[in-house]
């Protein structure tokens, strides 16, 4: 009889263990399985360098918001255009799209909105509802890039001087780059048609001057933001064509 207690009983105690033995292992092993489900979800899914932060990668196209204005040395220049730019397929084209003026059905709202917006609060930065205003239209850029009247008359003089067979801008029409409401269309195309014929004067058989004035900003004439000028003027030398994808220019 005692015999069969203790048979009884070591069989009791040894279901007990072994039920107790699984429990455990499921909980160890599941508990395994989670930490390892989280820490792969924290693993980044891209590729990074052992031991380093992931390498932060440049816009592979990034856009140039472009700003003319009458005089970047004025306390109070006006806006004359606004260009968004960004290379085509290749390097060596790029495209514009004309921002002020505007294209759209109430572009004259449109820019008499924007212009009302736009000053500079210093330096290669214009005023906070300027900005805005282009940000609630959708727009967005990684480049800010503004010049004036004096610094584009200053490059068709250097063109002028180093290819004066080609080169076919009479600079004495940079009036007609001016906005005005009643000739807001034809200021869009006398800008665009100037763009253009920059493109198509680059790369420069000498460029010495005209990189040595640009580094120099044309003495307070030409501002960028976002990159410095010399990393900004890089690209722009294989430059070798412009195309304005939303303007029907005339062919000349």
């Amino acid at each position: 009889m005692k015999s069969k207690f203790l048979l009884v009983a070591f069989t009791v105690f040894f279901g007990l263990f072994l039920f107790l033995g699984i429990k455990a292992s499921q909980v160890v092993f599941s508990d395994g399985d989670q930490d390892l489900v989280e820490s792969r979800s924290l693993e980044p899914s891209g590729p990074s360098l052992s031991g380093e932060e992931p390498a932060l990668l440049p816009p592979q196209n990034p856009f140039t918001l472009i700003v003319f204005v009458d005089d970047l040395t004025s306390s109070n220049p006006l806006l004359e255009g606004a260009w968004l730019s960004r290379s085509g397929e290749v390097e060596e084209v790029k495209m514009f799209f004309p921002v002020f003026p505007s294209q759209a059905e109430d572009g004259l709202e449109r820019d008499l909105n924007l212009r009302g917006a736009f000053w500079m609060e210093e330096p290669s930065r214009p005023s906070d509802p300027f900005l805005s205003v282009l940000l609630d239209r959708n727009l967005s850029w990684d480049f800010l890039l503004f010049l004036d009247h004096s610094s584009a008359l200053e490059v068709g003089a250097i063109l002028m001087e180093t290819r004066p067979d080609s080169f076919q801008i009479d600079t004495a029409k940079l009036a007609g780059l001016a906005y005005s409401v009643e000739n807001r269309l034809m200021t869009q195309e006398n800008q665009a048609l100037y763009i253009r014929e920059i493109c198509q004067q680059l790369p420069l058989p000498g460029q010495s001057e005209l990189m040595q004035r640009y580094l120099e900003g044309f003495s307070g004439h030409l501002q960028i933001s976002g990159t410095t000028l010399l990393d900004f003027y890089q690209p722009w030398q294989g430059a070798v064509q412009c195309e304005f994808p939303t303007l029907n220019l005339p062919v000349y």
